[in-house]
C-alpha cells in the first residue's frame, strides 16, 4: 500500500487530532527527555547519531524516523530493535478505536502516536522524533520535547512549505519550542528566521559554528579527527571512523544536544559510535570489484555533498548513476551537481510513491550533453548501471535506493 500518497492536504494540517489522542483515556505519558529533529536534510543522520551516542552511554533510545528504506517497521525502533508487527497492529487497533474528534488520524499521525506509546512501554531513556514534513503542523510537534534541532534549510516541498528559504524556515522553526532549547546548523537567511523565532518564543538557541562545533577537522585514511567544543565550554577529542563529509555537522548537532539533554551521561566521541545509516552514502561491494553507493539524496545541497564524497573517496574516477525522482522535486538542480562527477546515467521510475517521468529527466540530461538511457523498472535499471565501470551511485529518492538495497543486500555485505 502506498502510504505516502495518503498525505492530507492543507485542510487537515493541524495538531488538534494528535493532541486529542494524546489526552485519550489510558494513553501513556510520552517519554522524557525527548528531542525533535527537523530541517531539510541531515535529520535522519542526526537522529542516528543521537541514538548511537545514547547506546554507547548505556541508554535505551526510542527513535521515530521516516521514510523507511525497506520495511514500515524501521520507522519505530527502541534499543536498536525495530517494533514488531504484532505490537504495531495492537497499538493501531486500539488507536483507531479511540475517539479523536472530527476525523480519524492520518497514517503519519497514527505512526507517530504508536511510536510514542511503544517508547513509553519500553521505558526508553531518551525519545528522538524526526519531523516528517515541515514542522509547524507536523504530527511530532504535538509531542512534548525538551530540545529541538533544525539541521539545514533548502528549497524543498515548495508546494506546501513555501517557495523561498525564509518561508520554509518559518515553517520548520516551530520545532524549537516556547521557553525551550534549540540547536541549528542553518546559515544565512534561514538562520535569521530561526533566531527570530527563538527570540519570539523565549527559547535559547545554540548555533553550529558559533556556540559549538568541530575545530581543526583532519580527514585521514581511517576517518575524521577533530575537537568538539560545546556550549558549556568543554572541548573533547573526536574520532569518527570511516566518516563521510555530511556526517560531521550531524555528529556535532547530535553531541551538543545529547550533552544538554543528558548532562550526566557519558559522551563517547573517541571513537564516536558508528550509527546505522542505510541509504545514506551506504557503500556496498559489487561482485566485479566495483562499489555501489546507495543514497537517498534528492535536494541540490545533498546531491552536492554526495558528489563531493565521491570525489574524495575515489579521486579521478567518474561515476555511473541510477536516478529517479519523486514528483515535485527539484531534480534538474540536483542532477546538475552530479554532472560534475558522473559520465553516464540510467533513469527509471519509482516504486512506492509518485514519480517524475523518467523520459523527461532523460531528455533534459541529453540536452546538457550527458550520456543516459531509460530503464523500464528498477531491476532493469540496476542491470544497466552494472554494465558501467567506475563507482556506481543510486540516488534521487529513498524509495529508489531502498528498492535497490533490497535487491542487492542479501548477497552484498557493506564495506563501511
Amino acid at each position: 500500500m502506498n502510504y505516502e500518497r495518503l498525505r492530507p492536504d492543507r485542510r487537515l494540517w493541524d495538531l488538534a487530532t494528535m493532541r486529542a489522542l494524546l489526552r485519550r483515556p489510558g494513553a501513556l505519558r510520552p517519554v522524557r527527555p525527548a528531542v525533535q529533529v527537523g530541517g531539510s536534510k541531515g535529520k535522519g543522520t542526526t537522529c542516528a547519531f543521537l541514538e548511537a551516542l545514547a547506546g554507547a552511554a548505556g541508554i535505551r533510545a526510542g527513535v521515530y524516523s521516516s521514510p523507511h528504506v525497506e520495511t514500515l517497521l524501521e520507522r519505530i525502533r527502541c534499543g536498536g530493535r525495530d517494533v514488531d508487527v504484532e505490537t504495531l497492529e495492537r497499538q493501531l487497533r486500539a488507536l483507531l478505536a479511540a475517539p479523536a474528534g472530527d476525523r480519524a488520524p492520518t497514517f503519519f499521525e497514527a505512526m507517530t502516536l504508536c511510536a510514542a506509546e511503544w517508547f513509553a512501554e519500553q521505558r526508553a531513556g531518551l525519545a528522538i522524533y524526526e519531523v516528517g514534513l515541515g514542522g509547524r503542523y507536523d504530527a511530532t510537534t504535538a509531542l512534548p520535547v525538551d530540545a529541538g534541532i533544525v539541521t539545514t534549510i533548502e528549497l524543498e516541498h515548495v508546494d506546501v512549505l513555501g517557495d523561498t528559504i525564509a518561508l520554509i524556515a518559518g515553517e520548520k522553526a516551530p520545532v524549537i519550542r516556547a521557553g525551550g532549547f534549540g540547536f541549528t546548523g542553518t546559515t544565512g537567511e534561514a538562520r535569521a528566521v530561526i533566531a527570530a523565532h527563538a527570540r519570539e518564543v523565549g527559547a535559547r538557541l545554540c548555533v553550529l559554528g558559533e556556540h559549538f562545533g568541530l575545530r581543526d577537522p583532519r580527514w585521514t585514511h581511517d576517518g575524521l579527527r577533530a575537537v568538539l567544543w560545546l556550549p558549556d565550554g568543554r572541548e573533547l577529542p573526536v574520532f569518527l571512523p570511516d566518516a563521510a563529509g555530511f556526517e560531521a555537522p550531524a555528529l556535532a548537532l547530535a553531541a551538543a544536544s545529547f550533552a544538554w539533554l543528558l548532562p550526566d551521561a557519558h559522551l563517547q566521541l573517541d571513537p564516536a559510535p558508528r550509527p546505522r545509516l542505510p541509504c545514506r552514502f551506504e557503500v556496498l561491494r559489487e561482485p566485479d570489484g566495483e562499489v555501489l553507493v546507495l543514497d537517498g539524496a534528492h535536494t541540490e545541497r545533498s546531491l552536492e555533498q554526495v558528489a563531493a564524497e565521491l570525489q574524495r573517496r575515489w579521486p579521478g574516477r567518474r561515476a555511473a548513476v541510477l536516478f529517479g525522482s519523486a514528483t515535485g522535486k527539484r531534480w534538474r538542480q540536483g542532477l546538475s551537481a552530479l554532472l560534475q562527477v558522473a559520465d553516464s546515467f540510467v533513469v527509471t521510475g519509482l516504486e512506492g510513491t509518485s514519480g517524475e517521468d523518467p523520459s523527461a529527466i532523460a531528455a533534459w540530461l541529453s540536452s546538457v550533453g550527458a550520456r543516459c538511457e531509460v530503464a523500464p523498472g528498477v531491476v532493469e535499471g540496476l542491470a544497466a548501471l552494472r554494465r558501467a565501470r567506475g563507482p556506481r551511485l543510486v540516488a534521487g529518492s529513498f524509495y529508489l535506493a531502498g528498492c535497490v538495497r533490497s535487491l542487492v543486500r542479501p548477497a552484498s555485505p557493506g564495506t563501511r
